[in-house]
């Protein structure tokens, strides 16, 4: 499991908080980086990020939580940050971990074991794209089936990328578009909705409300433990719900 949570609001609580403690300093008192290991490059790196992600005027998470200021580019950037965030951290908390002087306090609030470095065994991103088929089971039901050969004819995960597990992007929309209404272009735009599954064959349940509506679907291979990795998403395919 990742120790930084890439849900948008976990992450800018967990990065509000460890930020807080990083600044900490009440000399004698060794402070947290001190403990960690950390430079002080290191540590103000750490707070610069987080003042770009949370500052209550200019931080992109600020925008983000505001309706009138959230738009597709300041949602890329704030899914894009949480994304580049891991491979920054993970090296200093595989320190944090290792450090002697580490307390289990710290390492509950950072989210690390004592003693355990993260698992580094996964190094370049996935780079085959996932194929998906679905059939309408009716009802607002439909069954997918996720390929790496776009021949093959047996459900498969990227296993052979490190993949062990499928993300599902998709928006849902009148058959005939209204005033207002676009078929979904970027599976990582405002309003799109994401599921992740475990299996290569699965069921993604829509609503029988649904029924007669269009939905436009991506998907792409992940790995839980290291989503900076993630495979890219597939074209984008548009269905009518049964």
């Amino acid at each position: 499991m990742s120790r930084v949570p890439y849900d948008m609001h976990l992450f800018a609580s967990y990065l509000r908080a460890t930020n807080i403690n990083l600044q900490i300093n009440t000399p004698p008192a060794p402070t947290t980086g001190t403990l960690f290991g950390w430079t002080p490059t290191e540590v103000a790196a750490w707070n610069t990020k987080t003042v770009y992600f949370l500052d209550p005027v200019t931080g992109i998470f600020t925008k983000h939580e505001d309706p009138l200021q959230d738009t597709t580019d300041i949602n890329r950037l704030v899914k894009n940050f949480i994304h580049d965030f891991h491979p920054f951290s993970t090296p200093l908390l595989d320190r944090a971990a290792a450090s002697p002087l580490a307390t289990q306090t710290l390492a509950t609030l950072f989210h690390f074991v004592i003693g355990h470095h993260a698992a580094t065994h996964v190094e370049v991103s996935i780079k085959k794209t996932l194929y998906g088929l679905y059939e309408q089971l009716g009802g607002g039901e439909i069954e997918g089936k996720t390929r790496t050969n776009v021949l093959s004819r047996r459900p498969a995960l990227n296993t052979e990328e490190g993949s062990d597990g499928v993300e599902i992007a998709y928006t849902i929309t009148n058959a005939i578009l209204q005033a207002g209404e676009a078929r979904m272009t970027d599976p990582e735009a405002v309003g799109t909705t994401h599921k992740e599954f475990s299996s290569a064959a699965f069921i993604l349940k829509t609503g029988t409300g649904n029924s007669g509506k269009s939905i436009s679907l991506s998907q792409r291979s992940i790995i839980k433990a290291h989503r900076e990795f993630d495979g890219p998403w597939s074209p984008v395919q548009t269905i009518t719900i049964l």
